[in-house]
This record gives structure tokens, C-alpha cells and sequence, in this order.
């Protein structure tokens, strides 16, 4: 947009607003988008204040409108929810969510339900904009609302039987991202010339949020605030239907479900049916206009972090609705076919498929209630619980269950040991007795689907095909031992999960210092402890103090040169882990004074960026070190490495990234800063980029005749196969080290090996081979184990003895090197430990 048509939208923004609800209601009609905004739909994109502006000005003219802000972005925007509903629905809303809330229940019985169906709307909830730069939803978001409200023919009566929550910009500050940098290039026409400036946004583009996460895949791990903002509140809506609404290629059409196999085979048949219903209803109204349209392709509903996926899991009918355009297609472009799609049609696109949607969902109403309600009574049929057992390191099954929480899923806690008949996880021995303090997940509970697919070994996938990972099992990704039981003794005294650390808690004094165990939960008040002045030590080697064995990578806090350590420690948040210890005499093990109870201080880190990087690694690693761990870092443009005063850093990481990013020049810089004492950690392609510093190379793929056969194949057969080598994500078992400073901390020991186990999410074949000077701190054995996820059985042999994540010594330096990105998506928790060890020790101690 313009800035003379921003300024428009704000002076008759203002002007409205002074009008107030009063005068606005004089008109007998909702305002238009177009009388506030000044423009047409589709004339030029709406920053988030104009859309939200609009919506808040709709709800002040109308009492058919509540306007709700849910939350805030980094960026400080709202997060809004519009409630539209007849006036005496809205009057008595909490009645009507208290009703809807039990049809979630598997102890609601069918007449109660019933009773329901027949007197309660159903609740329908549109996502827009999830993707900032997929902007044409919002507006039509703004055009939906509005028809809405004023009873357009295309809507007329839907709100008789449904109550409509609109979310019109689920991402804010990507959405302005992109409105503003448009804005900035676009001419006084725009240029429809796919070559043209308007375009091609700049690194890292509008899609994603200000952490550079793609919220569309973070439903499920709630790691972003706007994700978890918008789960707050889902569980007072609890609705029948949920739309994500997005664009694809500008060179395709418009995608509606039925979504395509691989489909998720827990979700309940009417999932699937009305899926179809949905569709046929918009594929009706698409052909009443000629606009063309497919279904069942492409889009699968496997993955359970998308808009989609993840609601059906609760119960919604989730659906992804994809118009052509992208943020390519600007307000105009002209397509391969040689005609020219614009912002508007786009706009009208969405609106219609809304339009369409609303009509079949208010036509159905009760059956869709009853079907709702059904889903929820089947829910953990035949589905054994699952109980999570604490090992050594207890706060991973809290961060586990926390995890859990957020997701809505209820765990309760034994309060002393019991027996049972399990059948443990792959990967993990047959017990039959269980400890104080393991977990219970109930499969029947309002959200027992979304527990048994987030926490179940492996997801079958059922099809050729998976648009996204293909596996993601919690227990894994925590490194939580988990068993499958039909039953358990009520006798072990069960309660409900404790809520995070025990409130008020206080140390105790120190006597010689504290002890605090590693790991990620411990990390956050370490760093907040060492960032006030603090002085730690970790200890090398395993000892034991007070009873307790403490692992190698235990923190020690002396009081010598801690000035009131107490407090200290009691400010960072240490209160819940650190313990004090009255002697510097082991009861086994090294002493505190041991040479093996190494100083640590926080190291200056730089996190390349820019052309090249993956912007959702690198959003991941801003946002776990900002966010998570408290620790500063300097964000260092990739185009200037070269000229970069390297000696400020003592850490340098590459995230994921092309292979080929790094050029000559640039590779002689980072080589000469390792050799000078630099700690260089790559990841994924990032660590591909830099092997040449290290000297270090990818493991070679074994030769067989089968390449031959893969040439002469056919082409569904090489699309088929093509699939099957991407490895899109994988869970495997691999083996750690424990004895190096980079593994402190994760994995969990095997018997009677001096190795311990870990399980990875491994994407693609490429590993590295081993070599002499590179330490193997995780490699996968011979024949790799695959626990959960699609992997041709040549792709995993080719995996076999390669080294997953290594260190190398470069003069006086290291290059720490992940073959995969420890930080994707931030769930995969058990990889986290790996990463911090590279950042705050090294591998030198």
C-alpha cells in the first residue's frame, strides 16, 4: 500500500472511531471495508492495524459482534479473535460454550447430547494469515465479517444456528513484514511481471513470524507465543469446524478438502465425511462461477502441527483451504497460462469458499453436533494408556509433561510403586514394576486422540506419500521411557500432574556450594546466574555428594567467590534444582577441587544469518537462545563474513543452510579464526558448508545394481522412489558417547555398555564419515535401528556407521559438526543438551 492510502485508511480509521457505536448504528448497515478503508477488496494490501481497525469499528456498530483480544505478538500487535453470532446468542455465550464444552467429553452420554444438538449453535472458526505473506485471506476476512454482520444473501440465516470466531490475522508482525516491504517497491502500478522487484521478497520474507517460525507447523509444540496464545483459548470454543486459510503457487488454482492420503488413521469416520460434504459444497460454488479448483491432492493429513491436522485431532472438523498466489503474486501477476491473477481474485476466492463453507455447516448443524459428540465418546477405544517412567533425570519427564499440559492433555501421578503388565516402547526393556513418580496418560480424556498420536511409538502412515515429517513420538523426543498398559492399579495413588516448580520454594543454605544437575530445564537460571556475576564450575567426571550421584556435566556454584550465593542463586531461578553440598569430599568420585571441576564462563556468540541460511533454522536458534536460554548473541550477516572482525567471538554456528553458501574467501576467514582458537557448530546443510575447515567428509553412499534398475524405472516409480530417499524425518536409535563434554547430559545409559542411547530425528542420508581426529560423539551403528517414520531400507543402510555429531580439533581450535539440526522445530527436546554443551564447554574440558 501506498503511503497516501495508509494515511486514508488512518484519518477515516479516526473518524469513524470519533463517530462512535451511537452513530455508526444511525446507519441501519454495517460499514463496508471499503468505506473505511477507502479502496475496494483487492485495490491494495491491509496492514494488520487496518484489518483489525476495521473489525473493532464492525463490533462498535453492531451487537452482533464482540471484538477479543487473545494475546500479543513479539512485536507488541494484538492477537484477535471476532465472536459473530445473533445478539441473544452472544448474551448468553458462556452458556452456549459451557454446552458445546461437555459434547468433548467421553462420559457425555447420546441423550444429553441430543439435547444439546438440538438447542445449541455449532461454533465455526476461520484462521487467516497464518503465513504473513499468503496476505489475501485477511482481506477477504474483513469482506466475510462484514457479510456476515449485515445478513448478506450469500450468508443469510447461517448465523441462526452458528456462532463464528474469526481470527484475522493469525500473524501479525509477518503480515506487516510483508505489507511494508511491498509497499516500499511497488510502483503507482503495480507490475505484473513475475520478474519484476514486488515480486521477490528479501531473506528471511513475510511467511513467518518475528522468531522466523512457521506457526503453521507449531500446533503442536506450542513453542511460538501466538501458538500458544491461540491454545489458551481453544479449549473454551472446542469447535466443530475449523479453516486455515492459505495460498500456494500462483500458478495453480484453488485447493479445498478432501485432503489426500496419507491421512492420519485415528480420526474418526465423520472427520472424513464431512471433509467431502465441505467439498462438494465448494466445489458447487466454485462452478456456479467457472473458477476451477482440485481436492485430494497434495494436501495430506498426517503431520499433526498443522491447522488442519491438529484441530481434527480435538475433535474439529480441521480443514486447509489453498488459493493460488503466494507472496510472489504481489497485487497482480501474470501466469504461466498467460492471464493475470489479482489480489482480488484471490480475496473473492477465500471469501466465496467461506461463503460455502458457513452455509453447509449452519444446513448441518445438528448432525454436525451429534457427530462431534460421538467422535468424543469413542475416544480411547481400544487405546491402551501410556505411563511415562522417570529415569535419572527427572526433569526431562517434567518438561515432557509440560509439554503435554500446554497441548491439553491431562496426566496424573503415582504416589509410590506399583506393578503392571506393560509392553514397553521399541527401544526401551519390559518392566513390570513401576516407580513412585512415573505418569499416567489416560487415553480417554476430551483430548485422548491428540495424547495416543502425539505420544504413540509410530503413527502408520497409510499411503506413498507425506507432505512433512513422517514421525515425532514425545517420549522419544524427551528421551522419556514409556510403556503401554490396558490397566493399572488404582491402588498406587494417583493425582493429578503438579503444575511446574514447587511455588516459594527457597534454598537452603550452601555450606561449600550448590550442586545443579545439566540439562535444558537447569540451563535458562544458569546462564541468568553466571550472567550476574556468578562463577560456576562443571564437574568433569561423575562424583557423589549427599547420598546422590551426580552425572559428569553436574554444575557446581562454590561460595568461595560467590559472594552471597544464596541469593544469588535464589534470584536466577535455581530454587527448584540446585543442591547444596557440606563437603568438598566426594563419596565417590572426584572432589570439588578436583582439576576435573573445570572453571566455565558465558562465551561471546555470533549466529550467521541472511541469503543462504534457512530462515526457520536460524529462527530457531534466535529463539532458543533468546528466549530459552537468556543468552546474548550477535545475529552476523552470511554476505559479510569475509569482512567480519571474527576475534570478537569466541562461538561462531552456522545453521542449516545450502551447502555451497560459504565461499572461498569467506571458508579462509572461518578457517583462520578456528585455528586461532574459535569453537565453529554447524548444523545440517550449515555443517556441509563448513567441512572443508574441519577437513571432514560426508559418508559415501554404498553402489549396488539396484541404481541401475532406479534409471530404467518409470516415472511413478522414481516420483515413488524419489519420496522415499528424502527422508523427510525419521526417528533412529543412535549411540553417545558419555565420557565427552558434548554429551553431558542427554541420552540414557544401556546395560553393561560403555555407551548410552539416543534417539534422533534424522532428516535426509547424509552423514559423515568417520576419520581420524573426528570424535564420534553420536554415530549410529552398523545396521541403524529405525524406532518410528518412513525410511527406505537402503537410505538407513546408508546410514550406518556414520557419525551423527562430531568434533574435531583445528589448531588451537574446534569445529563441532551436528549432521542434523538439533533445534528443528524446537520439539525434539532430547537433542537439546547436545547443542548447549557445544555452546558453553566445548569439547576441550
Amino acid at each position: 500500500m501506498r503511503a497516501t492510502a495508509f494515511l486514508r485508511l488512518v484519518s477515516l480509521a479516526g473518524a469513524l472511531a470519533l463517530q462512535g457505536a451511537g452513530a455508526l448504528a444511525a446507519q441501519n448497515s454495517p460499514p463496508s471495508p471499503e468505506q473505511v478503508l477507502g479502496y475496494p477488496l483487492g485495490r491494495h494490501f491491509t496492514p494488520t492495524a487496518g484489518v483489525q481497525g476495521y473489525l473493532r469499528l464492525l463490533a462498535d456498530s453492531s451487537p452482533a459482534v464482540d471484538y477479543r483480544v487473545y494475546g500479543r505478538t513479539p512485536e507488541r500487535r494484538e492477537l484477535v479473535q471476532v465472536v459473530i453470532a445473533r445478539p441473544e446468542h452472544l448474551q448468553r455465550l458462556e452458556q452456549i460454550l459451557a454446552a458445546n464444552a461437555e459434547l468433548t467429553r467421553p462420559e457425555t452420554g447420546e441423550a444429553r447430547a441430543r439435547e444439546i444438538a438440538r438447542g445449541n449453535p455449532a461454533v465455526v472458526y476461520f484462521s487467516y494469515g497464518v503465513h504473513g505473506n499468503e496476505a489475501s485471506s485477511s482481506e477477504a476476512a474483513m469482506w466475510t465479517a462484514w457479510d456476515l454482520v449485515r445478513g448478506a444473501p450469500e450468508v443469510a440465516g447461517v448465523l441462526d444456528s452458528l456462532v463464528v470466531v474469526v481470527d484475522p490475522v493469525a500473524n501479525p508482525d509477518g503480515r506487516d513484514r510483508y505489507v511494508h516491504w511491498f509497499g516500499s517497491v511497488v510502483g503507482a502500478q503495480p507490475n505484473p511481471h513475475p520478474a519484476a522487484r514486488e515480486h521477490h521478497e528479501p531473506w528471511p520474507g513475510g511467511r513467518y513470524n518475528h522468531y522466523v517460525f512457521d506457526l503453521n507447523r507449531d500446533w503442536a509444540w506450542a513453542t511460538q507465543p501466538e501458538t500458544r496464545a491461540r491454545l489458551a483459548t481453544w479449549w473454551q470454543w472446542n469447535p466443530q469446524v475449523h479453516v486455515d486459510f492459505h495460498e500456494m503457487s500462483y500458478n495453480s488454482t484453488y485447493f479445498f478438502f478432501p485432503a489426500t492420503p496419507p491421512i492420519n488413521p485415528i480420526y474418526p469416520e465423520h472427520v472424513l465425511s464431512w471433509g467431502r460434504r465441505f467439498g462438494e459444497a465448494n466445489a458447487a460454488a466454485f462452478d456456479a462461477r467457472g473458477w476451477p479448483y482440485y481436492t485430494a491432492e497434495s494436501f495430506d493429513l498426517f503431520y499433526p502441527g498443522y491447522g488442519d491436522s491438529w484441530p481434527s485431532l480435538t475433535g474439529a472438523l480441521g480443514m486447509t483451504y489453498e488459493q493460488a498466489g503466494h507472496g510472489m503474486a504481489g497485487l497482480a501477476i501474470v501466469r504461466e497460462a498467460g492471464d493475470t491473477l489479482t489480489l482480488h481474485q484471490r480475496a473473492q476466492h477465500h471469501r466465496t469458499a467461506g461463503h460455502a463453507t458457513l452455509r453447509t455447516a449452519a444446513a448441518g448443524k445438528t448432525r454436525l453436533l451429534l457427530d462431534f459428540a460421538a467422535a468424543a465418546r469413542s475416544v480411547g477405544a481400544g487405546l491402551p494408556d501410556v505411563l511415562l517412567v522417570p529415569g535419572a533425570d527427572t526433569l526431562r519427564l517434567r518438561q515432557m509433561v509440560e509439554h503435554l499440559r500446554t497441548q491439553g492433555i491431562e496426566a496424573e501421578r503415582a504416589g509410590e510403586r506399583f506393578g503392571a503388565s506393560t509392553e514397553a516402547y521399541p527401544g526401551f526393556a519390559r518392566r513390570t514394576e513401576f516407580p513412585a513418580g512415573t505418569y499416567r496418560v489416560r487415553m480417554r480424556q476430551p483430548r485422548g486422540r491428540l495424547a495416543a498420536t502425539l505420544l504413540q511409538p509410530e503413527t502408520e502412515l497409510r499411503g506413498e506419500y507425506s507432505y512433512d515429517i513422517t514421525a515425532w513420538s514425545l517420549p522419544y523426543a524427551y528421551g522419556v521411557e514409556a510403556h503401554r498398559a490396558a490397566s493399572v492399579p488404582a491402588a498406587a495413588g494417583w493425582r493429578a500432574a503438579p503444575v511446574g516448580a514447587v511455588a516459594g520454594a527457597v534454598l537452603a543454605a550452601p555450606g561449600v556450594g550448590y550442586l545443579v544437575p545439566p540439562g535444558e530445564v537447569t540451563s535458562a537460571a544458569l546462564v541468568r546466574f553466571l550472567r550476574a556475576g556468578g562463577r560456576a564450575q562443571v564437574l568433569a567426571r561423575g562424583s557423589s555428594f549427599g547420598g546422590r550421584r551426580w552425572p559428569a556435566g553436574t554444575w557446581f556454584l562454590p561460595s568461595g567467590g560467590n559472594d552471597s550465593l544464596a541469593a544469588r542463586a535464589q534470584a536466577a531461578g535455581l530454587a527448584a534444582y540446585a543442591a547444596p553440598v557440606r563437603s568438598g569430599l566426594s563419596e565417590g568420585g572426584i572432589d570439588l577441587g578436583s582439576e576435573n571441576s573445570v572453571p566455565v564462563k558465558l562465551p561471546r556468540i555470533g549466529v550467521f544469518s541472511g541469503e543462504g541460511i534457512s530462515a526457520t533454522s536460524f529462527g530457531a536458534h534466535w529463539f532458543f537462545l533468546e528466549q530459552r536460554l537468556g543468552l546474548p548473541f550477535d545475529a552476523l550477516p552470511l554476505g559479510r563474513l569475509a569482512s567480519t572482525e571474527l576475534r570478537d567471538y569466541d562461538v561462531l554456528v552456522v545453521p542449516d543452510a545450502a551447502a555451497r553458501v560459504i565461499g572461498e574467501a569467506a571458508a579462509e576467514a572461518l578457517e583462520a579464526w578456528v585455528r586461532a582458537g574459535g569453537r565453529l557448530v554447524a548444523v545440517g546443510g550449515g555443517a556441509h558448508a563448513v567441512l572443508g575447515v574441519a577437513d571432514v567428509k560426508l559418508r559415501e553412499p554404498k553402489r549396488d545394481s539396484a541404481a541401475t534398475a532406479e534409471l530404467l524405472a518409470g516415472r511413478r516409480e522414481r516420483e515413488r522412489e524419489d519420496w522415499r530417499e528424502q527422508v523427510l524425518g525419521v526417528i533412529l536409535q543412535a549411540r553417545l558417547d558419555p565420557a565427552h563434554p558434548l554429551a553431558w547430559g542427554a541420552g540414557r545409559p544401556l546395560p553393561a555398555d560403555s555407551l548410552h542411547q539416543l534417539f534422533v530425528l534424522h532428516e535426509g542420508t547424509d552423514v559423515f564419515a568417520p576419520a581420524e581426529g573426528l570424535e564420534a560423539v553420536v554415530h549410529f551403528p552398523a545396521s541403524p535401528t529405525r524406532v518410528s517414520g518412513v525410511i527406505a531400507p537402503e537410505s538407513l543402510r546408508r546410514l550406518g556407521e556414520g557419525v551423527w555429531l562430531g568434533s574435531k580439533r583445528v589448531g588451537r581450535g574446534e569445529v563441532v559438526l551436528f549432521a542434523a539440526d538439533p533445534l528443528f522445530r524446537l520439539f525434539w527436546a532430547g537433542a537439546h543438551p547436545l547443542y548447549l554443551n557445544a555452546l558453553l564447554l566445548g569439547t576441550r574440558l
